[in-house]
C-alpha cells in the first residue's frame, strides 16, 4: 500500500510539473521551440513512465543544462538554467513530491511559492505578490507611526549551499534517504555547469528557497515584528529605527551562517512616509484602475506616464512593464516605434514588448521591416533573447522575408551561439525551404551535436515537407533520446510556436 501511494504521489507531482511546463509559455522567459507539443502528445504514450522510471531508478541527474545571461536590466543580468524537458519536468516534480511538507513549515507573513495544499500545486505568483501588498498597506495604515525595514539578499538563487539545503531537507523528510534525488540533483546542477546555488527559470526552485530562509522568518516571528515576506524580498514593520537597525543586523548573522548576505543597496529603514510611497504607487493604482474600468482618455495619462518614464536615464523596469501592459491592453499602438527603435536598451522587458507588438496588426510592415533592420545590423548577435523573440514573431504572425531568412541562416550555423535563437531559426527556414535548403537542413541535423537542436531541426525538416517515414524511423531507431519527437512527428501534426 505504501509503495502504491508513492506511486500516485509521483504520478500527481510528474503531471503538474507538465501542466506547469506547458500552460503558461507567455511568462517563459525562453519559450520553447514548440511549445513542448511533443511532450504533451507523447505524455500518456510512454513519457511519463519514461520519467517515472528514471527517478524510481535514480538516474537524476541532468544530462543537458544551458545557462543562460538573462538581462535583469539594461546592463546586469541573471544566470537562467534552461534544462532539457525531461531534466526540467524531473526537478520539478522531486520539488513538487515534497512541496506540502515544505509549505507546512513556512511561517503565514510569507506569500511566494506557497503550495495550494487543495488542488496540489503551486499558487500563481500574482494574487499572492498583490495580496502582500495590501497586508503591507494595512499594516502602515493602521498605525500612521511605523516605520518599515526593507530587506533584500544579494544574488539570493546563486548563493545558496546545497549542502546546508540537502541538510534542511533531510530533517524535513526525516529519512537520509528521503531526498537522495533532488540532493543529486543539484549537486550534479553545480558540478558541471559555471553555475551554483539553485537553478533560476524554474518556479519550483522558490518553493526550496522557502525553505532556505525559514529561520530568518522563525526569529522574525519569534521576535513579535510584524513582518511579510516575499522569496527573498523581506518588510518588517515597527515605530522604532533602533530597534529596526536591532533586528536586520540579527537577520544578517542568520543569513551569513546560511552563506547569504544583505543587498546593501536594498536593505533600508523607512520613514513611515517614505515607507507608504514604497508600497502604494498612487499614480500607477489609479492608472490600472483607469484602464480596468475603461474610463474615456486614459490613453492620454497612459502616455503621459510613458513619456516621464522613458525620459529618465535609466527606466525602472517594473513601470516599464506596466506602462506597456497598459497600453496593450487599451489597444493604443503610441509606443510601438520607441520599442522598435530601443530594442537593445529594453531587452529585460522583451516578453512584454513583443506581447504589445504582435496586437499592432496594422503595422506589421513597419515592425517586420525594423525588426529585419535590427537582425542584419550585426547588433543581434549581443541580443539572443532578442534574436529569439524576433524569430518567433515571425514564426507567429505567419511572415516570410528573404533578408530575415539570410540571418536566420547565419545564426543557425553559428554554434557559438546559444542554443534557444538557433532553435527558432531552423523552424523559420524549414518553414519556407526549398528542397536543396531542406537537403542542408538535414546535413546540419546529421552533424549537429546538440540534442536540442536535433530535436528542432527534425521539425523543420519535417515542416519542410522533406521528412520521409523511412528517415523518421532511423533517427529513431539511432536517437534513442529523439524517439519522443519521432514519435509525435509521424501523427503528421501542425506543431504550434510556443
Amino acid at each position: 500500500m505504501k509503495d502504491s501511494n508513492a506511486a500516485r504521489q509521483l504520478e500527481a507531482a510528474l503531471s503538474t510539473a507538465k501542466d506547469l511546463l506547458i500552460g503558461n509559455p507567455e511568462y517563459s522567459e525562453i519559450p520553447d521551440v514548440a511549445g513542448y507539443a511533443d511532450i504533451t502528445d507523447q505524455w500518456d504514450k510512454g513519457y511519463r513512465e519514461m520519467l517515472e522510471a528514471a527517478i524510481l531508478d535514480g538516474d537524476c541527474i541532468p544530462r543537458h543544462t544551458e545557462i543562460v545571461d538573462y538581462p535583469k536590466n539594461s546592463i546586469t543580468f541573471r544566470p537562467i538554467a534552461r534544462f532539457s524537458a525531461r531534466d526540467r519536468l524531473i526537478y520539478d516534480a522531486l520539488i513538487f513530491s515534497v512541496s506540502a511538507n515544505i509549505d507546512r513549515q513556512i511561517r503565514k507573513p510569507v506569500y511566494s511559492y506557497r503550495w495550494n495544499h487543495r488542488d496540489g500545486r503551486p499558487k500563481f505568483w500574482f494574487k499572492p505578490w498583490k495580496r502582500m501588498q495590501v497586508e503591507a498597506r494595512k499594516a502602515l495604515e493602521s498605525d500612521k507611526m511605523l516605520r518599515m525595514a526593507t530587506l533584500d539578499v544579494a544574488s539570493f538563487y546563486e548563493h545558496v549551499d546545497v549542502d546546508i539545503l540537502a541538510d534542511d531537507l533531510g530533517c524535513l523528510s526525516r529519512r537520509a534517504d528521503g531526498s537522495k534525488n533532488l540532493n543529486k540533483f543539484l549537486v550534479s546542477f553545480q558540478r558541471i555547469n559555471h553555475a551554483w546555488g539553485l537553478p533560476q527559470g524554474s518556479d519550483a526552485s522558490g518553493i526550496l528557497a522557502n525553505l532556505y530562509l525559514a529561520p530568518v522568518d522563525e526569529y522574525l516571528f519569534k521576535s513579535g515584528f510584524k513582518y511579510l515576506r516575499y522569496s527573498d524580498d523581506v518588510m518588517i514593520f515597527h515605530r522604532d529605527w533602533t530597534e529596526l537597525r536591532d533586528i536586520l543586523s540579527e537577520i544578517n548573522r542568520i543569513l551569513r551562517a546560511r552563506r547569504l548576505s544583505m543587498s546593501a543597496q536594498k536593505t533600508k529603514i523607512l520613514d513611515p512616509e517614505d515607507a507608504f510611497r514604497r508600497i502604494h504607487d498612487v499614480r500607477k493604482a489609479s492608472l490600472s484602475a483607469a484602464c480596468d474600468i475603461g474610463i474615456p482618455g486614459t490613453y492620454l495619462d497612459v502616455r503621459q506616464y510613458f513619456d516621464e518614464i522613458i525620459k529618465e536615464e535609466s527606466a525602472d523596469t517594473r513601470s516599464l512593464r506596466f506602462v506597456i501592459n497598459r497600453m496593450g491592453k487599451l489597444g493604443d499602438d503610441y509606443a510601438v516605434s520607441w520599442c522598435l527603435d530601443h530594442l537593445p536598451f529594453i531587452a529585460h522587458v522583451a516578453k512584454e514588448v513583443f506581447t504589445y507588438l504582435r496586437i499592432f496588426t496594422s503595422r506589421v510592415e513597419e515592425i517586420q521591416r525594423k525588426l529585419v533592420e535590427f537582425m542584419r545590423s550585426g547588433a543581434s548577435e549581443s541580443y539572443p533573447y532578442l534574436e529569439q523573440r524576433i524569430l518567433r514573431y515571425f514564426l507567429t504572425m505567419g511572415l516570410s522575408d528573404a533578408r530575415l531568412k539570410e540571418s536566420a541562416w547565419i545564426i543557425l550555423e553559428d554554434r557559438n551561439r546559444e542554443d534557444f535563437p538557433r532553435e527558432f531559426a531552423s523552424r523559420y527556414l524549414g518553414r519556407s525551404a526549398s528542397v536543396s535548403e531542406a537537403q542542408l537542413l538535414r546535413h546540419k541535423f546529421e552533424e549537429e551535436p546538440s540534442v536540442t537542436m536535433r530535436r528542432a531541426l527534425l521539425m523543420s525538416l519535417y515542416e519542410s515537407k522533406n521528412l520521409s517515414s523511412r528517415y523518421l524511423r532511423d533517427v529513431e531507431e539511432y536517437f534513442p533520446q529523439l524517439k519522443w519527437v519521432c514519435r509525435f512527428l509521424q501523427d503528421e501534426p501542425l506543431i504550434p510556436v510556443s
